[in-house]
């Protein structure tokens, strides 16, 4: 799959199949987060990779609510690594990478948002050092949502200076 097929393809997915993510296939998708570019080369990141069901439904509480987190078939918490100033940064580009990994692989994803950092560190282990920065569900998608409208080049982009438009 060419990399615009799938910035444009991939969807927000909330609803899953209760199918297990091959290993093959999830270490495929877990390999494009690590190969992502950060500062310095350093690799200011870590990741908890979640597929057991039982941690799975634990999480949900902890997310809010967000019944679709127990749902999934995998669950990505990527953990900040202290003293390293582009850490927030370098572990967003992993992540993102890993979205398009996935759904290349027919996988869903969906950045999760609104949730408890703290109540997810001490449910994963995390040393208190360290913090849950971003976190995502992994899984084959139940549903097939229709792309939603984005603003137009010319509301985003300033080309040379704040305020100057094409």
């Amino acid at each position: 799959m060419e990399v615009m097929t799938a910035i444009r393809g991939r969807r927000s997915i909330r609803k899953y199949r209760p199918r297990e993510i091959p290993t093959e296939v999830l270490e495929e998708v877990l390999e494009a987060g690590r190969l992502a570019p950060s500062a310095g080369n350093r690799q200011a990141w870590e990741l908890i990779i979640v597929t057991d069901k039982g941690t799975l439904g634990e999480l949900v509480p902890a997310c809010k609510n967000q019944q679709f987190v127990g749902e999934c078939s995998a669950f990505l918490a990527a953990v900040e690594v202290p003293g390293q100033r582009w850490s927030m940064t370098d572990l967003t580009i992993m992540m993102d990478h890993l979205t398009l990994a996935a759904h290349e692989k027919g996988l869903g994803t969906c950045w999760i948002g609104a949730f408890d950092k703290d109540a997810i560190g001490k449910l994963l282990g995390v040393p208190p050092d360290r913090s849950v920065a971003v976190c995502m569900t992994l899984g084959y998608p139940d549903e097939d949502p229709s792309p939603r409208s984005r603003k137009s080049p010319q509301e985003l982009y300033h080309w040379e200076r704040y305020g100057q438009r094409k």
